[in-house]
């Protein structure tokens, strides 16, 4: 991958992280339940450094500077704990369209970013560049499994409360 290329990928990353993070802030702000709010904001907060450390890399090869992507990472916060919602919210999840809204929007971004980073670590050819990028496919990856739990765990509680639930 020439430093033209690799420019080219860190701009549509740091796009996407600039979107994720708009998103779940909005995502946070609209919700009404404490457990919801702190995890849009703690996955905001974590787009907005991945797009940080997207961002040294880009500014360090627009200045024509050899990029180590190894320095960029810092400790990955935990994301494997228990459900994003409060009991309250799921008992009264019948008018709850915003936030399982943000929920599947959340679990699309997180899928794309996912897919986009692995690809890109499979076509680097310099390893510090391919180990970044699985690196920050992993990290998508925790955000999309803790966000695909949550919704398998309160859906078919939301499809009945709702009468979504499809006609057999």
């Amino acid at each position: 991958m020439t430093t033209t290329d690799l420019t080219a990928v860190l701009r549509a990353a740091m796009q996407a992280e600039r979107d994720g993070f708009s998103f779940y802030s909005m995502a946070a702000k609209g919700s009404d339940d404490p457990g919801a709010q702190e995890t849009f904001r703690r996955l905001a907060e974590e787009e907005k450094n991945h797009y940080e450390m997207l961002q040294d890399g880009y500014r360090t090869l627009l200045q024509g500077e050899a990029w180590d992507p190894s320095t960029e990472f810092t400790a990955r916060a935990e994301t494997e704990g228990g459900g994003i919602f409060s009991e309250d919210f799921v008992r009264r999840i019948g008018g709850k369209h915003f936030e399982m809204s943000a929920l599947s929007i959340g679990i699309l971004l997180e899928k794309n970013a996912y897919e986009f980073y692995a690809r890109q670590a499979a076509e680097a050819e310099d390893e510090a560049i391919a180990s970044f990028f699985r690196e920050l496919a992993e990290w998508e990856n925790e955000h999309y499994r803790l966000l695909l739990r949550q919704d398998e765990a309160i859906k078919e509680e939301y499809w009945n409360e709702n009468r979504f639930a499809p006609l057999l």
